[in-house]
């Protein structure tokens, strides 16, 4: 289980397997910045979005919004469990952008409902983090 703790919590391994993230960097006050990309039916949305680490878990690696960010909220939870000498990882991730207009997000967002930019991002997020984890276990298992 330390062997995959241990990958998981290094995140470089985020902007070499998972799909969309163009950077992680970590800035002061334990904050890291993934920036995050991903075409949608108006076109590509890229997104800056502040985190910190908030699990106190041996267990568990949790980024969740960092302090005073109201815009770009992200929580990436990932929780390992040993069970019949596999270990398996529970993986929950939210995106909440908030904006006041919807064109500022991205300028064709103004020309589609929300729930359809909604299922398009969610969608995307799904597609990359299951291709994520696919490879991640290749790459744990070799």
């Amino acid at each position: 289980m330390n062997q995959v703790r241990e990958f998981f919590a290094n995140l470089h391994h985020f902007t070499n397997f998972l799909g969309g993230v163009e950077s992680i960097r970590r800035e002061p006050g334990g904050v890291a910045r993934w920036t995050i990309a991903t075409e949608t039916p108006v076109g590509l949305v890229r997104m800056s979005l502040p985190v910190r680490q908030t699990s106190p878990h041996a267990n568990v690696i949790e980024w969740s919004p960092a302090m005073n960010e109201t815009q770009n909220l992200m929580r990436y939870s990932l929780k390992f469990e040993e069970r019949k000498g596999a270990t398996l990882v529970n993986v929950s991730q939210q995106v909440e952008l908030r904006r006041k207009r919807a064109w500022d997000l991205h300028p064709g967002v103004g020309l589609m409902s929300e729930a359809r930019l909604s299922s398009a991002l969610q969608r995307r997020i799904n597609e990359a983090i299951e291709e994520f984890l696919l490879q991640v276990k290749k790459r744990l298992e070799a």
